[in-house]
């Protein structure tokens, strides 16, 4: 690829829209993990069996762990077809919203880079490994990052132009932030904040924040869920549920999360892992800031908006209680532009041959990883074990692995009983269990005879001799 006229703006505009085809076809190839995944998809049934859009269940329980907006484009994939429940819903909720945030990270990085640059920081966030990774895996973030993403772009393209700002595109603003909030949670309000105040400071110009008027955007925000949180209360366990909402996943993720507990330098272990192949490009990048922070004030503006996405939100990130490596999804095109300016200052003169580079290494992992998704479904995934335990009209359980009943109604079972060790003598002859590999060596050779397993799960029939 050489950057000699515009004629890379037409091989980019048909490289993304390559890659985002072939996104939706490897969407055909994945099947649905048994954790996260069917777990969704019974709660979406459910939520259209009852015809209750705004508090959700898991089976008989309450459901607060997550907003409704995801669950609503899950429910429409549902609608348009049933038979590829899934691929329509990574499509609908993950592969068409990070179409989206790609333009928006595009027209971020325009604002402050050339147009050239806009194009290739923008081509090699959407190929970085991790970043396709999760936009191929059922979870909120790939959506609450196109919002969040879309209001850092509002406030950016206003302050960057200085036009005379319109009411209305700050009421936009705080819109998609609570859009956000209600895809995932709270993170959609404090990146979006903690990145504005940064950069402002940076700027030395916090007295900005007079004009993006904080407390009518708060006031904003606070209505749109003022609304959601009066649905919820108009249901008899509304109560319960705004309780669970607001303690156990609100505050309780940020104190002493239920979930996910890790130490604090949990991402610092983890980012050399996820950032790759940018990572030694991004630790450079990273520690020249940091080196060079007294100076803060002389930097570029590109370097001050990369900087001010990724360094306060994984400080933040850092001290609450629950940490996984997706919550810093909205970080990533942060990421990328610290290690594109590490190459542009060190290696000026190679700068797009090493751009290209690493474009093609990521294009490489992601033909890869799809071609291998074949091997991966028929080893580590329950896709042949769901086939088997359909068309079995015997009873189901599960022994160590209570996961296995979010794949009751896949199954076409009410419920998938866990048992333990003492409680196995209750299968009947002819009834099987299902159980992970690692565990399958726990039951009885002269009562249970495997009848299939792969390299993570086992499906054993009873036989009570």
């Amino acid at each position: 690829m050489k950057f000699k006229d515009d004629a890379y703006k037409e091989r980019y505009k048909l490289f993304f829209i390559g890659y985002f085809a072939l996104m939706i076809g490897v969407a055909f190839l994945r099947f649905p993990d048994i954790k996260n995944e069917l777990k969704y998809f019974l709660i979406t049934d459910q939520m259209i069996d009852s015809q209750n859009f705004i508090i959700l269940k898991y089976f008989n329980e309450l459901y607060p762990d997550k907003p409704p907006i995801y669950f609503w484009l899950l429910g429409l994939a549902r609608t348009i077809t049933s038979s590829s429940f899934y691929p329509m819903a990574l499509i609908v909720a993950n592969i068409i919203p990070g179409a989206i945030t790609a333009i928006l990270s595009f027209k971020i990085a325009r604002l402050f880079w050339t147009e050239k640059m806009a194009y290739i920081s923008t081509a090699i966030f959407v190929t970085l490994p991790f970043v396709f990774g999760t936009a191929l895996v059922l979870r909120m973030d790939a959506l609450m990052t196109t919002f969040i993403t879309g209001a850092l772009y509002l406030f950016f393209s206003s302050y960057m132009k200085r036009n005379i700002i319109s009411p209305n595109r700050y009421l936009y603003l705080y819109v998609w932030i609570a859009l956000g909030i209600l895809v995932k949670g709270g993170a959609a309000f404090i990146i979006p904040a903690l990145t504005i105040v940064c950069y402002l400071y940076l700027n030395k110009d916090l007295s900005y924040l007079k004009k993006i008027k904080p407390l009518e955007g708060l006031g904003v925000i606070i209505i749109i869920l003022g609304v959601w949180f009066l649905g919820i209360i108009s249901f008899p366990e509304g109560k319960d549920y705004i309780g669970l909402l607001i303690g156990q996943e609100t505050m309780g993720r940020v104190v002493k999360s239920k979930s996910h507990v890790r130490p604090f330098y949990y991402y610092l272990l983890q980012l050399p892992l996820t950032t790759l192949p940018i990572m030694p490009f991004f630790f450079m990048g990273v520690f020249s800031n940091l080196r060079n922070f007294k100076n803060r004030y002389k930097w570029k503006n590109v370097d001050k908006m990369a900087f001010s996405i990724f360094i306060p939100n994984l400080i933040f990130f850092s001290l609450i209680s629950g940490k996984l490596d997706i919550y810093l999804l909205p970080l990533y095109f942060g990421v990328v532009i610290i290690s594109l300016r590490a190459i542009e200052k060190k290696w000026s003169g190679k700068k797009e041959k090493i751009y290209k580079i690493l474009l093609y290494i990521n294009c490489g992992v992601f033909l890869i990883c799809a071609a291998a998704l074949p091997y991966y479904n028929k080893n580590y995934t329950l896709k042949d074990s769901i086939d088997i335990l359909k068309e079995n009209s015997e009873t189901v359980y599960s022994y160590r692995f209570g996961d296995a009943q979010n794949i009751s109604k896949e199954i076409n079972k009410e419920n998938i009983e866990e048992l333990s060790l003492e409680d196995l003598n209750k299968v009947k002859e002819g009834e099987l269990i299902i159980t992970r590999d690692k565990y399958k060596k726990n039951l009885p050779s002269e009562n249970f005879k495997e009848i299939y397993s792969n390299k993570e799960y086992a499906i054993f029939i009873s036989e009570n001799l």
